[in-house]
């Protein structure tokens, strides 16, 4: 996966593409991050808030330059055969690792890539389900079916080659290049930082590879990590050895600790010089009203990424406060109160009551203000225009058939899934479906109002509207049905800790997740739809559910996951008709919809901003974390007004055509 995200309303700045030659800046880049870095071992994690550092401090085989072509990084070029079962990367010479001081420690060499994919999967990398049953005797080798890595599907043919086998035809394998579970890593420091890190004998008490020191592994991107000082800030600077140098303009990068509390400080900092780039939130009229008074020719909507935040449900919750701290995010409800809303969350009656009774607008509407509340509404779980059909048939096309076909009342003919518009939200719908819940839950014998707890952080304030918003709407859409109760952290820590680092489903403490996301790993349909898989997914921790077939069995069943699993399969086994491929895909995703085990609800962007970044001068990229490059990124000495980045998009629009 590309990434597990978490909101707290905080805008990412994404300003890409390509820029007029003739001039060239190369100012420092100031913005904000919000939640600190958890590890530096990019082949095992699977967090956004680790690989948006991460993606600067090392390059895999391939990356998106700014037009959004997917072009070589350490990879000089590639060759595929004929049923592409079998990938060659031909490898740059003269790369170099260095320690975080820049010193040269090593060249870059093919072997490097075996080490990192075994390493990755001696420590049970959290992204390796995107591998198994795609690479030779991957998934064998993380089962303990095959001991010896060698007959796993990655050779270091020479120096400078390097081959992957794979277990049938993935003509896409090139696109998951980009995702750093298939990153290298240097074997001989590697070995270096414990007796823990040996190759085929993991032990993780005693390998210090990869954690939140910038000394525990070496680099070959743009950037070293120079400053990491949680709840405060993160400085990188330039690599001077980089093998890509004359496309880094940003010598030095800044992040400042934002914990949410104050969002117009955002707005305030970049009219004072302090930061690059900032939303323009519109809920403090006086705020506001500076901003369009002194940049009123420069605030634009951010586009739409192909990232999706998703409403859940936990299925089989076992923690009812933080697994570290049995103190936080307490939840105040009965043990009754807890088997009753286990019985109502695996109802499907239920489940899409609530989905329907969501006004997803007037919830957004809490982050960023009326005029804005539907642009970036989302419909899809994958990005609606991420793939089509031969025929021009777009994915979103292809899922709102499929839903028909599931119900056609609940989802008639033409069911319009396209962005920033809600089809979903349905006051009607909502009341008729909670009173066939009631009738079936009663009978199971549940005592209404159904209490459903929710995570609040208290410091942010728009973090803390949504739930208030969430309260409100569901407690006066189902008077004496359900009760929402906001659960309130008080730190950053506290929030993530109820469902972002832990390690375990049983440690997911809440009832509704309204404040995760996906972002896509590679090209495929698979890299979104096979996260909710039962088996192997990366999001069933947030559905409070252990991996296999095994556990979790009673919920899994009751919710309908297995049901979806078969869907799954159907379309991951379909390899030879992309076209019938997509449209499994879709007919999958349309039964996690259709029975509502989730809701899309926004995307990332689509925002009012302001920004000193040149425009289109950022890696474009729809999968992988690319985008998370500071790498072509130019920083100018004024604020981009609205004509200059339409004068840049039409030269990007065109530069892409060709």
């Amino acid at each position: 996966m590309k990434k597990l995200l978490v909101a707290l309303f905080v805008a990412a700045i994404a300003l890409t593409g390509c820029a007029k030659k003739e001039v060239v800046y190369r100012n420092d880049y100031n913005y904000v991050y919000t939640a600190d870095i958890e590890q530096l071992d990019y082949t095992v994690t699977y967090q956004s808030s680790n690989h948006e550092h991460i993606a600067n401090f090392v390059d895999g085989l391939m990356e998106h330059d700014t037009l959004g072509n997917l072009v070589g990084a350490l990879a000089e070029s590639y060759t595929v055969n004929a049923d592409a079962t079998e990938f060659v990367f031909k490898l740059r010479k003269g790369v170099k690792w260095v320690t975080v001081e820049g010193e040269e420690y090593a060249e870059v060499t093919a072997e490097d890539w075996v080490t990192g994919l075994q390493h990755g999967a001696d420590f049970n990398t959290e992204t390796g389900y995107i591998l198994e049953g795609v690479i030779k005797n991957y998934a064998e080798y993380t089962s303990g079916e095959v001991t010896d890595f060698s007959q796993v599907g990655v050779e270091a043919v020479d120096d400078y080659t390097l081959k992957f086998t794979l277990v049938e035809s993935t003509p896409y394998f090139h696109t998951m290049t980009t995702y750093g579970v298939l990153f290298p890593v240097n074997k001989e420091f590697l070995l270096s930082r414990g007796t823990g890190c040996e190759l085929g004998n993991p032990d993780p008490a005693n390998c210090d590879f990869g954690t939140t020191e910038g000394d525990t592994i070496l680099y070959n991107g743009a950037y070293l990590l120079a400053v990491n000082t949680p709840k405060s800030e993160i400085r990188y600077t330039a690599n001077p050895t980089y093998w890509d140098k004359k496309n880094v303009f940003i010598e030095n990068v800044k992040l400042t600790f934002y914990d949410g509390s104050d969002p117009d400080s955002l707005f305030r900092n970049f009219d004072d010089g302090n930061l690059s780039a900032a939303p323009v939130y519109t809920d403090n009229e006086a705020t506001y009203a500076i901003a369009k008074e002194k940049y009123g020719d420069s605030i634009f909507i951010g586009r739409l990424t192909t990232v999706t935040y998703y409403i859940s449900f936990n299925y089989d919750r076992q923690a009812y406060a933080n697994f570290n701290d049995a103190t936080k995010v307490v939840s105040t409800k009965t043990d009754k109160q807890k088997a009753d809303t286990k019985l109502a969350i695996l109802n499907e009656n239920f489940r899409t009551a609530i989905f329907r009774g969501i006004d997803r607008a007037a919830i957004n509407a809490q982050g960023v203000g009326e005029e804005l509340k539907f642009n970036a509404l989302r419909n899809t779980y994958t990005s609606p225009q991420f793939v089509s059909t031969s025929d021009g048939k777009s994915y979103g096309e292809l899922v709102s058939a499929a839903l028909t076909e599931i119900d056609s009342e609940l989802f008639p003919a033409g069911f319009d899934l396209s962005d920033s518009q809600d089809p979903y939200f349905d006051a009607d719908i909502a009341a008729a479906k909670m009173a066939l819940a009631k009738t079936e839950l009663e009978a199971a014998g549940v005592t209404f109002p159904v209490v459903i707890d929710v995570v609040g952080y208290g410091p942010s304030q728009k973090n803390m509207n949504t739930r208030l918003a969430y309260k409100t709407m569901l407690e006066s859409t189902f008077p004496g049905l359900v009760q929402v109760n906001i659960n309130v952290a008080e730190t950053a820590d506290d929030y993530y800790n109820s469902f972002y680092y832990n390690n375990e489903a049983s440690q997911t403490n809440y009832d509704i997740n309204v404040g995760s996301g996906w972002g896509p790993d590679y090209g495929d349909p698979k890299t979104y739809v096979a996260t909710f898989s039962p088996i192997n997914g990366d999001l069933l921790k947030g559905l409070g559910f252990e991996a296999g077939a095994d556990t979790n069995v009673a919920a899994k069943t009751a919710a309908g996951f297995f049901e979806f699993e078969e869907l799954n399969v159907a379309a991951e086994s379909e390899i030879a008709d992309l076209d019938l491929r997509y449209a499994l895909y879709a007919k999958a995703e349309a039964y996690l919809i259709g029975h509502a085990l989730m809701l899309p609800n926004v995307s990332q962007g689509g925002v009012f901003q302001v920004s000193r970044i040149k425009p289109y001068t950022q890696s474009w990229a729809d999968y992988g974390i690319s985008d998370y490059k500071f790498k072509f990124r130019q920083v100018t000495d004024h604020v981009i007004t609205l004509e200059e980045r339409a004068e840049a998009k039409e030269a990007w629009e065109k530069a892409r055509a060709k």
